[in-house]
């Protein structure tokens, strides 16, 4: 099932947000592409597309299997913002994808702080930003997501993964898939610069998959605590030995971390 630009593009005709769109059949990386078209002047809005990837990454500098039959794309942002409120943006983007996937598939898609889709606790996509700043305001942000739709699932993944496909039983367009994510994060990401970041974070309680406790590892520490919120910096919130901590680089698991 081919990708058909021209298609996403009509379904796309009423958004705002997106202006320049690169479709690549095969690239190293979109956020790559991306990157450069960031520090190039390119506007709001810019949408680099893959049919592949060989060089897709994930968070930790881990790689990410972006085989055909999959959405894998960068989206191009120049919130005006400061940057220690990035993580504010990468809380959006999940949530809004989570919210797209629910309503149009009917499934109990749920997001895993800070970056990852969760379907029957098996990965179904991800997210990944980075950006560049200038006297601390985000210069640019490009946030990447790979959503597993039609693709060969890899084995041996630190998150068994799940595909659309795999649960609907049957292929899935993926220009109507990536359209309705995109328009999804448009209307966070205009509600996000209108009104700050309290209303995603209503909504990430409502599709957080931390419900329970959790095991967190932080450096050399490997420790099970209680989530009880995200602050307003988009940093999660739990309880560990009677106190609270705010946890922006750690690694959060729904089972034990090995």
């Amino acid at each position: 099932m081919s990708f058909d630009l021209v298609r996403l593009q009509a379904e796309l005709a009423g958004e705002h947000l997106f202006g320049e769109l690169l479709y690549r059949d095969h690239i190293d990386s979109t956020m790559e592409l991306a990157r450069e078209r960031a520090e190039a002047g390119a506007p709001e809005g810019t949408l680099v597309i893959a049919g592949r990837q060989s060089a897709g990454r994930g968070r930790r500098g881990r790689g990410w299997e972006s085989p055909p039959g999959g959405v894998w794309f960068s989206l191009l942002l120049r919130p005006p913002i400061a940057a220690c409120k990035a993580g504010c943006l990468s809380v959006l983007l999940a949530v809004a994808a989570a919210q797209a996937l629910r309503r149009c598939y009917g499934l109990p898609v749920r997001v895993k702080w800070p970056n990852d889709l969760l379907l029957e606790r098996r990965k179904l996509a991800g997210v990944l930003s980075e950006l560049a700043t200038v006297d601390g305001q985000i210069l640019w942000l490009v946030a990447g997501m790979g959503i597993n739709v039609n693709n060969v699932l890899p084995e041996g993944a630190r998150i068994p993964p799940i595909s659309l496909t795999q649960v609907l039983g049957h292929p899935v367009r993926l220009e109507s898939c990536l359209a309705l994510v995109l328009g999804e994060i448009a209307s966070y990401y205009q509600q996000f610069l209108r009104e700050g970041f309290e209303p995603v974070r209503a909504h990430w309680s409502e599709f957080s998959a931390l419900d329970d406790g959790v095991w967190v590892r932080q450096g050399a520490k490997n420790f099970a605590a209680q989530v009880k919120g995200l602050s307003e910096m988009g940093k999660l919130i739990v309880e560990h030995d009677g106190r609270l901590e705010e946890l922006s680089a750690a690694e959060v698991a729904l089972s034990p971390v090995g």
